[in-house]
């Protein structure tokens, strides 16, 4: 569900540069010399802190509902916006291809621990109440958004009569737009008696809030052109990795790969990569802080004063911030925000030359520990029937998260243009659209020419690899 890229073409030999992004191998084994994307975005969206609907969708009248979830149990906000600005790729001949793209990326992730929540949570002191077992509380707030520049190449080492092998990589250098992050931790309190009624003190709490320059660096007193160069002034350089290899095991000892026109009559195709190995790099806003600890008999109550209509910015909520807690400092210098490093295992069955089945597994892991900051993704399972040609495909992916559990979605493929939905319940009286995804793509192909004579000598049967 969550995958960088569009995974009813994962797999597919048409998704062109776009599969570089989930396999960076891939664009060896993709149909035509030359292919460009552009304006290719994908939206995914989790959470279980609201549940959102307009059901049934197609109704003359659809019943809006917005409403908080109610239970005890961890919360959780994940979504993942990819916009694919330009993407290209062209064979420098069978062994080598290279590519490039430029994409605009943006991941939120905001966790709590578990906490109850019922019809009753009408105010802090109800709340209070009902959480007393749910303490020490913790939550995570992290968000990275970053403009990348993506180098690609891909290369054949093995093309035998048995299987092909290629291997590729890819290179992002990005530009951190904005980035923040932020913890509560270790928050405690102890219900005590005042004058015959229940009464709460807040007996610890740590504070962290990191907010990068680039977001203060907008002055609506400056002309667009000024406000630009302040903020690349204060954009910062990262980097991230991508590696793959892709076996493709023949059917036919007579087939020959890398000629265009000729079709791929692999028997299976799969693929293992590691993308997104790397972070984005923001500088501390001045009014970033750490805290720990809280002075003694605050309340809900005092809290209440010092915050709400009293804090008209970032420094006021400092102040007051530093007037109840035991230990106060601002944040400066640098910080990372890794990105979500995925593991792929993707597995591609051709039944006939139009007819395909898909398998994908994306496996999120960490390589730095908890101490850094770092943005999560969901681990899924994908199987995608799918029918397709060079004009036209359909796709059927069913999709298996811990979040969601099961989803079926559709795309369809139309000349250069994809459209796709990842659940097709948002049809059938959904009421969690809250957790949805969609994807649209643009990719042109550009074939090389092949003379018919040219084409009649490599499907030749005899013709010896």
């Amino acid at each position: 569900m969550f995958a960088q890229t569009h995974h009813a073409l994962t797999g597919s030999r048409y998704a062109g540069s776009l599969g570089m992004y989930q396999n960076p191998a891939s664009t060896l084994s993709s149909a035509d010399t030359t292919d460009i994307s552009l304006a290719n975005a994908h939206f995914n969206t989790y959470t279980n802190y609201i549940n959102f609907g307009y059901a049934p969708l197609l109704s003359k009248n659809p019943a809006l509902t917005l409403n908080p979830s109610i239970g005890d149990y961890p919360r959780e906000l994940i979504t993942n916006f990819h916009l694919n600005i330009i993407s290209f790729k062209h064979k420098l001949n069978e062994k080598t291809a290279i590519g490039f793209g430029i994409n605009l990326r943006s991941l939120i992730n905001v966790n709590t621990s578990h906490y109850n929540l019922t019809d009753s949570t009408n105010d802090i002191i109800n709340f209070f109440e009902q959480n007393s077992k749910s303490l020490p509380f913790n939550a995570s707030l992290a968000t990275s958004n970053w403009l990348e520049y993506v180098a690609n190449i891909s290369r054949n080492i093995i093309d035998n009569r048995k299987y092909l092998l290629n291997i590729g990589g890819n290179i992002r250098m990005n530009r951190g737009l904005a980035g923040v992050v932020g913890s509560l931790g270790n928050f405690q309190y102890r219900k005590y008696y005042y004058s015959g009624v229940d009464a709460y003190e807040i007996t610890n709490a740590d504070f962290m809030y990191g907010i990068s320059t680039t977001l203060a660096a907008w002055d609506n007193a400056q002309t667009f052109k000024e406000n630009y160069r302040n903020l690349r002034g204060q954009m910062k350089t990262g980097a991230s990795l991508d590696v793959g290899t892709e076996i493709l095991i023949k059917e036919d000892q007579s087939s020959d790969w890398f000629y265009e026109g000729l079709d791929y009559n692999y028997g299976w195709k799969i693929g293992l990569s590691l993308v997104d190995l790397g972070f984005a790099k923001y500088e501390y806003f001045s009014e970033s802080a750490i805290s720990s600890g809280m002075k003694q008999n605050i309340t809900p109550e005092i809290l209440i004063d010092k915050f709400f209509g009293a804090v008209n910015s970032l420094a006021d909520f400092n102040d007051s911030i530093a007037t109840v807690v035991e230990k106060f400092e601002h944040l400066k210098g640098n910080f990372n925000i890794y990105h979500p490093t995925r593991f792929n295992v993707n597995i591609d069955r051709r039944i006939n030359p139009f007819i395909y089945i898909n398998a994908a597994l994306s496996l999120p892991f960490s390589l730095v520990s908890n101490s850094h900051y770092i943005t999560r993704d969901i681990a899924y399972l994908n199987v995608t029937p799918r029918i397709e040609n060079r004009n036209v495909g359909f796709y059927l992916p069913i999709s298996y998260n811990p979040k969601t559990t099961w989803n079926v979605g559709a795309a369809l493929r139309a000349g250069p243009i994809m459209l796709g939905l990842n659940d097709l319940h948002v049809f059938n009286n959904k009421t969690d659209l809250q957790n949805i995804g969609a994807y649209v793509s643009f990719l042109f192909h550009f074939r090389k020419h092949v003379p018919k004579e040219h084409f009649d000598f490599l499907r030749c049967t005899k013709k010896t690899l």
